[in-house]
């Protein structure tokens, strides 16, 4: 149990390892038993290359993962925002794990029982493995803590859930390995390649050029015809891909508090002050039971009280009651519960014990407290027991801090002890013996006790608003007439556009549903319910739907774009014979400038690898004809992105050494690069159909 908790508290890094390596790998059933994938059932959630996946499949990897958060978290329960991650991290990865899949297969790779086996016990471990087996105090890997953790992995369950969800990320892990390793083998960088390469940066060039922009021929020149917007739109299809859409238009009526809510917030703070002010009463209990603010028991400076509450405390006496007030929509009545000569800060140092039991964790800190009374040094016990490894390496020194910096157990023990005392004391991350070094000046510390009444609707409000949302939607049933209503009632019409695999509608808290819906219903379909979220109450219209597919090449948005980009081609070509034409009756630049009604511009020290023109900007073509320039030869018309050029080198400075490596480690880690962003390429190209949003 003992390496189950080290790995318990250490879950953040395993997490960070396997969301970094895959989001969340869960596909691979078990490895070496030979049962991978999905198997199909009665109900599909998606299909990717023809390979369905089930919904029992998809739900027992979703609450596999989660089990795992909750496991190495600590905690309960899971957030729905965390939910929604994970779903759809495990989604991801298995799409991704049945495109790789294919490849690995097709490929011939795979991982041995031997290749696990060196990945968690060898000499070289998985950073992971490392990570969590290390001991904290000397750094150093504890390679019999894994061996013994997997020899006594079956009796325990939840250690045995973790050997097997980390078998299958260094599965996963390893397959990924192999496949970009072969990949990047057919990227080998010749020679002649890492010359060329280093050659082009050598040469440096000053130039002018002159530039004449697209914007400087009218549209109305060129003529686009719907046959070549045709042949440019097959040509390039896959640039006009589109995801499925809903765009919808929707009303929320917003439940306030009213004037009377409003009202009885203020009458019940009123009616109970006499209570409260009554010295017999306990205030902090008093709050803790009555208030809709916690109490919080802290004892502050003058300047740290809250500013409506500094000029009460001036002349306040212990019990005096200021209020009621009104702040941040509550009603609110503060009480001095104590006035103290208190320390300004206090600097200790600290060893904490954490064990499995109590018992023991309070018996090691009586040990320990024993030889410091018997005058042994504390930093010496420190750094060889404390479990708090920040401070641990230095004595268990943590310098000063003001009150209210620690937690409240640790807190008190400090600001209540005197210099030079040795106590013991417990908090949620065990027993700390703490030995208080020095304290800072007294000043005076006041303790006050604040019982609030947050203004919320009532039930009455809430039925009202609830009735003036449904009358709208009987009312309003179709989608002309919500638009209508919407204006004649002077509400605010809201819009959004969404995909499926949005958690929510913008600024809705937890419209999931909504979502969904919007994805069943047509164009024009009223949303079958009032919707609640949060404190507001929703009725909603789709007003567009989009397909998954290519969009329209008749579609306004995609005609002009292609119109625009043909037409710039076409106006690139006038340019461009404009500039022959000129060329030959032009003795200089500038001549050629003036007939072209353009300028001459300059640009120094610019070469092949250069990332922009001042004065233009980023123009790949014009950087690249400079650098490939001879000196003094006016250059060809050449087409950019915005505009045609015509340079003239009129100086270069040539490097006398070639850097060789370090061009071929740049192109290698380029093609690197390129491997690394193989499998999204590859999962960019399956053919995935996505039916989640018929039941999550």
């Amino acid at each position: 149990m003992a390496t189950l908790e080290r790995i318990r508290k250490k879950g953040g890094v395993l997490v960070a390892f396997m969301v970094g390596f895959a989001l969340l790998a869960f596909i691979l059933t078990d490895f070496f038993s030979g049962q991978g994938g999905a198997q199909p059932g009665s109900i599909e959630v998606g299909e990717v290359n023809g390979t369905a996946i089930s919904y029992s499949a998809y739900q027992n990897e979703v609450t596999q993962a989660e089990d795992f958060r909750k496991l190495s978290s600590g905690q309960s329960t899971i957030d729905e925002n965390l939910q929604f991650q994970i779903r759809q991290s495990v989604w991801d990865q298995m799409v991704m794990d049945i495109v790789m899949g294919e490849k690995y297969e097709k490929t011939g790779i795979a991982v041995t029982t031997d290749e696990i086996i060196e990945m968690v016990t060898g000499s070289n471990p998985h950073p992971g493995v490392r990570q969590m087996f290390t001991d904290p105090q000397t750094g150093a890997f504890d390679q019999s803590a894994v061996v013994n953790f997997l020899r006594n992995r079956k009796r325990d369950p939840n250690a045995n859930f973790y050997w097997e969800f980390l078998q299958k990320n260094l599965v996963n892990e390893r397959l990924n390995s192999k496949y970009i390793n072969l990949f990047q083998k057919g990227f080998f960088v010749t020679q002649s390649q890492a010359n060329a390469e280093a050659n082009a940066k050598l040469r440096s060039v000053d130039f002018d050029f002159v530039a004449v922009n697209y914007n400087s021929i009218p549209d109305s020149v060129v003529e686009v015809s719907k046959g070549e917007i045709s042949a440019y739109y097959s040509k390039h299809k896959d640039n006009f891909k589109q995801a499925a859409e809903r765009s919808i238009q929707y009303v929320s009526f917003l439940v306030e508090p009213s004037e009377e809510d409003k009202e009885m917030a203020e009458k019940w703070i009123e009616d109970i002050k006499p209570e409260f002010s009554n010295p017999d009463t306990d205030a902090a209990q008093f709050v803790t039971m009555n208030s809709d603010i916690p109490y919080q028991d802290s004892n502050l400076k003058a300047e740290d009280v809250r500013i409506v509450l500094q000029d009460f405390i001036k002349n306040a006496q212990q019990g005096d009651v200021y209020g009621p007030y009104l702040e941040d929509n509550t009603y609110k009545l503060s009480r001095l519960v104590s006035v103290k000569q208190m320390p300004d800060s206090v600097k200790a140092r600290h060893i904490l014990i954490q064990e499995q039991d109590p018992a023991r964790a309070n018996t090691v800190a009586d040990s320990l407290m024993n030889l410091i009374n018997k005058g042994a040094d504390f930093a010496d016990l420190a750094r060889k027991n404390s479990k708090d490894t920040g401070s641990a390496i230095n004595g268990g020194d943590l310098n000063w801090f003001k009150e209210g910096t620690m937690v409240k157990p640790f807190n008190d023990a400090c600001f209540n002890a005197k210099k030079g005392d040795v106590v013991k004391v417990q908090t949620q991350f065990g027993v700390h013996i703490i030995h208080l070094q020095d304290v800072g000046k007294r000043v005076t510390k006041y303790n006050i006790a604040t019982l609030g009444r947050e203004i919320k609707y009532s039930s009455k409000t809430y039925q009202q608003v609830y009735s003036q949302a449904n009358k709208f939607a009987a009312t309003n049933n179709t989608a002309d007439k919500f638009k209508e209503g919407i204006k004649e009632q002077n509400l605010t019409p809201r819009f959004a556009t969404l995909r499926a695999t949005d958690r929510a509608v913008p600024g809705l808290e937890g419209s999931r549903r909504l979502v969904q819906w919007s994805f069943e219903a047509k164009v024009n379909d009223m949303s079958p319910t009032i919707y609640e979220f949060g404190n507001q109450f929703v009725i909603a219209v789709v007003t567009e739907v989009v397909e998954e597919g290519y969009q329209d090449v008749n579609d306004p948005v995609v005609h002009n774009t292609i119109k625009s980009i043909l037409a710039k081609d076409k106006k690139a070509e006038i340019i461009k014979k404009r500039f022959n034409d000129n060329k030959a009756s032009s003795q200089s630049l500038t001549s050629l400038a003036q007939k072209m009604e353009s300028q001459v511009q300059s640009a120094t020290d610019i070469n092949f690898a250069s990332f922009q023109v001042p004065g233009v900007g980023m123009e790949p073509a014009l950087i690249a004809l400079a650098s490939l320039s001879d000196v003094g030869e006016m250059s060809v018309p050449v087409k950019g992105d915005q505009g045609v050029y015509v340079v003239k080198v009129t100086s270069e400075q040539v490097a006398e050494n070639t850097d060789v490596e370090s061009t071929r480690e740049q192109l290698r880690s380029v093609n690197t690069n390129k491997a690394y962003r193989l499998a999204p390429v590859i999962k960019e190209k399956a053919e995935v159909t996505d039916d989640r949003l018929k039941y999550f």
